[in-house]
């Protein structure tokens, strides 16, 4: 009785071993092996019937070499919050996800680098071959890089707001549309004074949100006071002060709208210091939803966005443009759906006086 031939272990077997066993040449194996469309069925079964007897497991950098496609996308993001802030840890596991579900890996980057302006870095990694597109969370006001890059023909995908506007792929949510309806909200409750805490002119979403704001109050027959729209940097320690110094200085404000999660946590525990009750004395809202924030005492009412479901669509959308799916003749825009989570931290406007 003939002795089987024995199977060499995986990671030996090679293009050569499979083209050997079936009596094809190394090109045509390798066609096979990238999905190449000259290829008849009759060849495609014998070669993939190879692959399972002889235990074949592809070298995914040869065949990136093969194909001159990396499978590569670069995800242009502020690494300092990525770890620390909810929105972003969320953003880049949809992106993760969406990647991995279509065999793509990534490669990240530091959008807040100080060593290499963020244009030149995104344009190294396309004209370099190391990514096929790019996904650029977050922009500042004053970044128009995402505009320049488009115009250089690079696929690319920004999430959250842009300076750039709807010149630039993009998805993310309607920041003005949500803050203007949070600020109805209060209006409807009797509150006439409603402080804001916002990031500065640098940050556009920010600005997007400070925007719906004013339009909110304008919406609500309300004057847009000045000395009512606090910058805390979206920074939990300064929206602690901010929150204090804002009620001290204006002790008839009897609602803030905090612009991000951190800064509603920061407000809360400043306020609750100072000896007063949320939302017997003030009532308080955050843009942007969290555990922590549904889980303080007393929860906080917030517009939660989706991240995940933000991040997981910008790849998905990036990926399209780079395998032909979507063949855009202008920019497209995706908008993602937001919930208002109306909790116990929002009441009708207090009459209370005498705080201290």
């Amino acid at each position: 009785m003939k002795k089987a031939t024995p199977r060499k272990p995986a990671h030996t077997v090679t293009t050569k071993d499979i083209a050997d066993r079936t009596g094809l040449s190394k090109m045509t194996v390798s066609r096979v092996l990238n999905n190449h469309q000259y290829v008849s069925e009759e060849t495609r079964r014998k070669v993939m019937a190879a692959v399972r007897e002889l235990g074949f497991t592809p070298n995914t950098l040869a065949k990136r070499f093969f194909t001159g496609k990396t499978r590569l996308l670069g995800v242009v993001i502020p690494l300092e919050y990525m770890f620390s802030s909810y929105y972003f840890k969320e953003l880049f596991q949809g992106v993760l996800e969406c990647a991995e579900e279509h065999g793509y890996d990534m490669l990240l980057n530091d959008s807040t680098s100080k060593r290499m302006p963020p244009l030149e870095k995104c344009r190294g990694l396309v004209k370099g071959k190391l990514v096929e597109g790019l996904l650029l969370a977050a922009p500042m006001t004053y970044d128009d890089y995402p505009l320049v890059l488009t115009k250089e023909a690079v696929p690319l995908v920004v999430t959250g707001e842009t300076a750039c506007g709807e010149k630039v792929n993009r998805v993310g949510i309607s920041n003005r549309e949500c803050a203007r309806d949070a600020v109805l909200r209060l209006a409807k409750l009797g509150h006439r004074r409603i402080g804001v805490l916002t990031f500065d002119e640098k940050h556009q979403e920010s600005q997007e949100r400070l925007a719906g704001y004013k339009e909110g109050l304008e919406a609500a027959g309300l004057p847009a006071a000045a000395d009512l729209i606090v910058p805390a940097h979206y920074s939990r320690r300064e929206a602690f002060a901010e929150a204090q110094r804002l009620l001290k200085a204006h002790p008839d404000v009897t609602a803030i709208f905090a612009l991000n999660e951190g800064m509603a946590v920061g407000a809360a525990d400043g306020l609750c210091s100072m000896g007063l009750n949320i939302p017997g004395d003030i009532s308080l809202v955050s843009f942007d939803d969290s555990a922590e924030i549904e889980n303080y005492d007393p929860p906080i009412s917030a517009i939660r966005q989706f991240p995940h479901k933000i991040g997981h669509s910008a790849c998905k959308m990036l990926i399209g443009i780079l395998e032909g799916e979507a063949r855009p003749r202008k920019p497209l825009s995706l908008m993602i759906d937001t919930q208002f989570m109306e909790r116990s931290s929002m009441a009708l406007a207090s009459t209370k006086r005498g705080r201290r």
